[in-house]
């Protein structure tokens, strides 16, 4: 065997499912669609992990627990890996990344939660803003359950994102986090009404408007979480097509497919000025 292949062959072993629970919900359900958390309690077919994906794991488990012997060295970490008790609620599980104390002196902790991106996904504009926006909504999400049920003795710092780049080609990033607790409620009341509601399947996610091409083109795209979905195309079938709506961007001309009670509406919702002002 060369070395890729006996690399890959462990990868494998170490990445076998733990047996659970198919109607067991985590807190990394949370924001997701809703759909794909009905498709895996019902154990529905689904497309196996590549070897690429594993060797993405693997990396990304290795930079998290890097953070965390980092921390330990300085005497800073107070937890890793620390699971959560949803004692509210039935059948819910979760394990946070890292609890870290402020400093040496101060023993406030603080929740912080590792994500790893590709490198392009942390790039930096001419200006020295990132060109896709961060914190990302549904780690906002994990982050805030988390810190609403840690249970640890003493006062803790509202949690922290931390994004690192996997490629290291650009610097990793900070996000601070403010829980709002009462979204999370609503989402969470969602997954068990989605739970009770088997073996029926909620609807799938809707196409919505998308301007790519530097902002000239506006398509009408599946939803970004369709695109990496292991159950498309096995369990589930989305219209994957894009057709576009509008061209010539920032003076849009627009096609006769297009929408434009849809487009009015998401462009108000994004603040997407040149298009109101087309429309």
């Amino acid at each position: 065997m060369n070395l890729a292949e006996i690399y890959d062959e462990y990868l494998q072993s170490m990445s076998i499912e733990k047996v659970r629970d198919p109607e067991r919900l985590f807190v990394t359900d949370v924001g997701s669609c809703t759909r794909r958390v009905a498709l895996r309690m019902k154990g529905a077919a689904r497309t196996p992990a590549t070897k690429e994906n594993r060797s993405m794991w693997d990396l990304a488990e290795y930079i998290e627990e890097t953070l965390m012997k980092a921390l330990d060295c300085k005497g800073l970490l107070c937890e890793y890996q620390a699971p959560i008790n949803i004692i509210d609620r039935d059948n819910w599980g979760g394990r946070l990344d890292i609890v870290r104390y402020v400093s040496e002196t101060d023993k406030r902790t603080q929740i912080v939660e590792v994500k790893t991106e590709r490198s392009n996904a942390l790039a930096r504009k001419a200006d020295g803003t990132l060109s896709k926006p961060h914190p990302k909504p549904n780690h906002v999400m994990q982050a805030t359950i988390y810190d609403h049920y840690y249970d640890y003795e003493g006062e803790h710092l509202d949690p922290v994102l931390w994004y690192a780049a996997r490629g290291g080609s650009n610097p990793s990033l900070e996000c601070d986090v403010t829980p709002e607790w009462e979204p999370i409620v609503a989402l969470m009341d969602e997954l068990e009404a989605v739970r009770k509601a088997l073996p029926e399947l909620p609807p799938m996610l809707p196409k919505q408007p998308k301007l790519t091409s530097y902002d000239k083109v506006l398509k009408y795209a599946p939803d970004y979480r369709c695109s990496y979905c292991d159950y498309r195309g096995v369990s589930c079938f989305p219209d994957m097509s894009e057709p576009a709506w509008a061209t010539d961007g920032p003076n849009f001309r627009f096609t006769a497919k297009a929408d434009k009670e849809v487009i009015a509406e998401w462009a108000l919702a994004e603040a997407k000025d040149a298009l109101l002002a087309a429309l």
